[in-house]
């Protein structure tokens, strides 16, 4: 004959024997008592839960006996136990994950042979676990020594620090929620023939600098750098690349152009590399030239016209400014006098008139 199972006389409703909650949710554990006086213990995993700990709300209203967990994490996932005085009542809490969704997937990369590579994806939720897969098989954190991990936040990274050609193939990133795959090709470096080299300019102000290289592979991408600087495109500067050509145009040159200038190639260890000269135009001042002024001061009323008598010495006083100082010619007729005079003459024979 089965034996009867003893009747709780301190318990009316005892705990179901499960709850199942979401992480980060909120759940209530309740019991009915037979003394709505009676003082109940709630433990966890076999250790009393103190009322100081923050999440946890203890309430009793009337013949209820009621535990609530707050916001649910992994570490709540235990069992629980109610005591009133010899009496127990047993359950179990299973919080479940969420699915963790993945935000941003990977990218398709491609480089050469010892670049750095770096593979980002985010997902839903911080701290969230994640696995990291290539070709179908698990890189485990025993391999450290190739591959790096890391998470921040939402984000998660894999580095592998130098790439060769057997890293080449699919990487996938794993959660509860979903995957993303991306395919990794390292190449060899080959040559790059430089068909073009960039040359020197010397430019004036307001004219325009156009630095142009051209290399054998039109596949090929770069950067332009001034002083070691990477040139940034703005209204005045315009980088172009259209099949082998690569080109840094600046309009409206002005002095702070003036600089060492480069083109470097992605995938490549050299650079192409001219100078910018700025060309100053000076300007000479030159003064203002006045011209000359001449005054003939003469005793006749008539300025045109001298009158002197036969025998006598002729004086002709004209003064005579300009700057710079004029070039004085002396003439007699249609007959030009020759010798050094000064701003004035004087014959001292009236026939040489």
């Amino acid at each position: 004959m089965k034996k009867e199972e003893k009747k709780s006389e301190a318990f009316l409703k005892k705990l179901d024997p499960a709850y199942q909650v979401d992480k980060g949710s909120k759940m209530k554990l309740v019991v009915e008592v037979a003394n709505p006086d009676a003082e109940v213990k709630w433990l966890k995993n076999g250790q009393e839960i103190r009322v100081t700990v923050s999440r946890y709300i203890f309430e009793s209203i009337g013949n209820k006996r009621i535990l609530t967990i707050n916001n649910c994490s992994l570490a709540d996932d235990a069992a629980y136990q109610c005591v009133i005085g010899d009496e127990k009542c047993f359950t179990e809490v299973f919080v479940r994950e969420p699915p963790v969704q993945i935000l941003r997937p990977l990218e398709d990369q491609v480089v050469m042979v010892g670049e750095r590579v770096e593979f980002e994806c985010e997902v839903s939720e911080e701290g969230a676990q994640v696995k990291w897969e290539k070709d179908g098989v698990e890189l485990t954190r025993e391999e450290t020594f190739k591959y790096r991990f890391k998470k921040d936040g939402k984000k998660h990274y894999l580095f592998i620090n130098e790439s060769t050609l057997e890293d080449s193939g699919h990487y996938t990133v794993k959660t509860n929620g979903g995957e993303s795959v991306a395919e990794l090709m390292v190449q060899v470096v080959s040559q790059l023939e430089v068909l073009q080299d960039v040359a020197d300019l010397t430019v004036k102000a307001k004219e325009q600098a156009v630095f142009r290289c051209e290399v054998s592979d039109e596949t090929v991408t770069g950067i332009w750098v001034k002083n070691g600087k990477e040139v940034i495109p703005n209204d005045r500067i315009k980088i172009t690349h259209i099949g082998r050509v690569h080109k840094l145009t600046i309009d409206n040159v002005v002095a702070s152009d003036e600089g060492d200038y480069s083109f470097i190639p992605n995938g490549f260890a050299f650079n192409l590399s001219a100078k910018l000269h700025f060309m100053e135009v000076k300007i000479d001042f030159v003064p203002r030239q006045e011209p000359p002024k001449i005054k003939l001061d003469c005793s006749s009323g008539n300025a045109d016209t001298i009158i002197v008598v036969a025998g006598n010495k002729l004086r002709l006083d004209v003064p005579i400014t300009g700057d710079p100082a004029p070039t004085v010619i002396w003439s007699k007729g249609d007959k030009v006098i020759t010798g050094c005079f000064p701003a004035y003459v004087k014959w001292t024979n009236g026939n040489d008139l």
